[in-house]
């Protein structure tokens, strides 16, 4: 199967009519309008997106709201692409007519590159969530932002984080094959024995997997049944490798894989106790795409306090002007250049270790250190 550069990007472009800006009289409700797929092949994940966001949005409202708008409650307004380009622009749009300050989502980075122009023409703040995507963020937008990092920042540093690693365990780095969807980050690759055939026959030293929960989950069985022979198996943006689901119905299968994602700062106290939180309220534990839905509802929280409004070029402006240090990720104060992406953004590189994903990378946020290489995939 062909495969394009990592994250490249195919996508239509869609423009709605403008509707008017909200305006501060509004201000006892401040209405955060989510696009994700809550049902079709992605609702596992996106559900615990949700999850994130509704954690937060109770948080605050039970602390008393914006204070900054007399005490305002945050609300959020439901939308579901289903993984669909047209259901996301429409979505959108009647979020837009039904007057949200912000919207979020939509987890793929196809049905984002879309939607983006829509929030534009509309002058709506678009706070991008689990979409990596460079491109989303380019053509001189005004009102898209990201937490997270994106595919070149995530791709860069997770590789730059394992050869670290393979420094300091003296083991040479020099080919690495690498695993993802051909197209942009959306569509399902099925059955992988010949490629990993082929694979196993290249002789890489890491193979990088980046993708969704099911195709990822089949790779790994894959790979573990042919013994691909690598030093390691490691996850990029990985939608499964370190997901607590997966590791738990997959132990063996699972033990040291090494992902680079988006996660929390595990040294962190307020990390932990929203972990707590969490735990108590759904009876699992928060996964990586939870603590970027739960940041991104802080970023806007964090911005409507500065800003005094919920009018949406205000909270834009306050966006822009974001410098939040009381957060829960594994990077320094959270803030936007002038494209919208977090200049600080970094994922961590973890390692399942006894059941449980530990970050292993940057030294600063580790809680452990990494097994490498990892024996079982040489058979």
């Amino acid at each position: 199967m062909h495969r394009r550069p990592f994250l490249k990007t195919a996508g239509v472009v869609a423009a709605l009519g403008a509707v008017p800006s909200i305006g501060r009289a509004q201000a006892k409700e401040v209405k955060l309008g989510y696009i994700l797929p809550v049902t079709g092949p992605l609702a596992f994940e996106a559900q615990l997106s949700l999850n994130g966001l509704q954690l937060a949005v109770d948080e605050i409202n039970a602390a008393g709201g914006v204070k900054a708008l007399g005490g305002a409650k945050l609300t959020l307004l439901p939308g579901d692409t289903q993984q669909k380009v047209e259901l996301g622009n429409s979505e959108a749009a009647r979020l837009i007519d039904q007057g949200v300050a912000v919207l979020i989502g939509p987890f793929s980075s196809l049905v984002a590159y879309s939607v983006r122009q829509v929030t534009e023409k509309n002058k709506t703040p678009f706070m991008l969530l689990a979409a990596v995507a460079d491109n989303l963020t380019e053509g001189g937008l005004k009102y898209v932002f990201r937490v997270q990092p994106n595919g070149k920042a995530m791709s860069t540093l997770t590789m730059n984080n394992m050869a670290e690693m393979a420094k300091n365990a003296n083991v040479a780095i020099k080919r690495v094959a690498m695993m993802h969807e051909d197209g942009n980050f959306g569509t399902t690759m099925g059955n992988f024995t010949a490629e990993l055939s082929k694979v196993k026959a290249s002789k890489p030293d890491l193979l990088v997997i980046s993708g969704y929960y099911g195709d990822s989950k089949i790779i790994a069985e894959t790979a573990s049944k042919l013994r691909i022979g690598v030093h390691a198996l490691v996850g990029l943006a990985n939608a499964a490798y370190s997901n607590p689901k997966f590791i738990a119905d997959n132990r063996e299968l699972t033990e040291q894989l090494f992902d680079g994602n988006y996660w929390h700062n595990p040294q962190s106290a307020r990390a932990k106790a929203v972990f707590a939180a969490y735990e108590k309220r759904f009876n699992s534990t928060l996964t990586s795409h939870g603590v970027q839905a739960y940041t991104v509802i802080y970023v806007i929280k964090d911005a409507l306090e500065r800003g005094g409004s919920a009018d949406r070029d205000k909270l834009r402006d306050a966006l822009a002007k974001t410098n939040l240090t009381d957060h829960i990720l594994p990077q320094d104060a959270i803030k936007f250049d002038d494209t919208g992406e977090n200049v600080n953004a970094s994922p961590a590189l973890l390692q399942v270790q006894n059941g449980k994903p530990i970050v292993v990378g940057p030294a600063r946020f580790a809680e452990g250190k990494p097994v490498f290489p990892v024996p079982k995939w040489h058979g």
